[in-house]
């Protein structure tokens, strides 16, 4: 039995079209995406405006709820991570990690992953396909739900919902593009979620041709960069995205980017024990930042499946830092949320119980 489309993956345009060869009024596709992104309904029956015989129509064709929660742990850092199952039986994981009255959502964007990096579990999966926007937008309302049930408040006393988006959850979003892009217009429509640009991030390894893309698009996004190296041998070691793009064209898609849109690009930089925390890899990083608009977002290496590769000591990470900000280079270190249930950075991999990764 072919599974119905998710409705939430559709257009308004695409929601009209529909509603048209069903013999339904095209002005209710904005009906409906206010019930779905607004109110954010589980079920047809809480569309109030919508009649009884669209409803069914709507039932019959599409389905509202394509993931089903199947764990939920909770750090002690008050990091969320849940695992999902989608309708087909796969298995992706969010995070939600509250902050100073933000709320930020890691979403997936594949069922795994096929760019294989060594310092990151998602690779051990391998790839299977990639989600649907509907599957993606599933995620963060999913979220939203917790927020709500749990009555957590905003800043302003109102119940608390998502704040941020950052597409650097399993898979590599920029090989997802199509269905990445009609969610960063959904969550920026301002009759739906109403998101800046500047609330959402893209994730990439440096898939250079979809860089391009992501600016032809005028996709409503920050983005940010997977260098976690400095030069191509390295790099290549542990990205192997970067024997087909080297650093070179990196840069290039970085610059063409800048250019482009005026926005500063985020560097992320995996600090990993004599490879890229050491006083060489800190002076390539300030040649290849300083005449850039761009920063630096370190992060220590968290614990992974390769034993070849190990986490720097806090001496090492600190003289590293300090040689990067002498050069008035803007570098954070980002402090490491959930390790306890794996949902750091480079950590989300469904593991089935007999200890497979899947």
């Amino acid at each position: 039995m072919e599974w119905p489309k998710n409705i939430k993956t559709l257009t308004e345009d695409e929601l009209k079209a529909w509603l048209r060869d069903v013999d339904e009024k095209p002005f209710r596709a904005s009906q409906i995406q206010k019930w779905l992104f607004c109110q954010q309904v589980k079920t047809y029956d809480e569309m109030g405006n919508i009649s009884p015989a669209l409803r069914q129509k709507l039932a019959d064709q599409f389905t509202l709820r394509a993931l089903t929660e199947e764990q939920r742990m909770v750090s002690v850092d008050g990091t969320v991570k849940w695992l999902f199952k989608t309708h087909d039986d796969h298995h992706i994981e969010t995070v939600m990690i509250p902050a100073n009255g933000r709320y930020s959502v890691c979403v997936s964007t594949q069922v795994g992953c096929a760019m294989n990096c060594a310092f990151c579990r998602t690779a051990k999966m391998g790839f299977t396909r990639n989600l649907e926007a509907g599957e993606i937008l599933e995620e963060i309302i999913n979220v939203n739900w917790y927020l709500k049930e749990a009555g957590l408040l905003n800043e302003e006393g109102k119940t608390a919902q998502v704040t941020n988006i950052i597409f650097m959850g399993m898979g590599e979003p920029l090989n997802n593009l199509e269905n990445v892009h009609r969610v960063c217009c959904t969550l920026h429509n301002q009759s739906l979620f109403n998101m800046g640009a500047k609330r959402m991030t893209v994730s990439t390894s440096g898939v250079v041709p979809k860089i391009k893309e992501l600016v032809d698009r005028n996709t409503p996004c920050c983005l940010a960069v997977s260098l976690n190296s400095t030069n191509n041998e390295y790099r290549s070691s542990v990205m192997p995205v970067n024997k087909t793009w080297p650093i070179e064209k990196l840069l290039e898609a970085v610059d063409e980017y800048i250019r482009r849109t005026d926005n500063y690009v985020t560097f992320e930089f995996v600090l990993i024990q004599d490879i890229t925390c050491t006083p060489k890899a800190a002076k390539e990083l300030i040649r290849i930042c300083a005449p850039r608009r761009v920063k630096v977002n370190a992060i220590v290496l968290n614990d992974g499946d390769d034993p070849t590769l190990h986490a720097p000591t806090p001496e090492q990470v600190e003289d590293f830092l300090a040689m990067v900000r002498a050069a008035e280079i803007q570098i954070t270190i980002r402090n490491p949320r959930g390790r306890d249930i794996l949902a750091a950075c480079g950590q989300l991999a469904y593991k089935k119980k007999d200890g497979k990764t899947c």
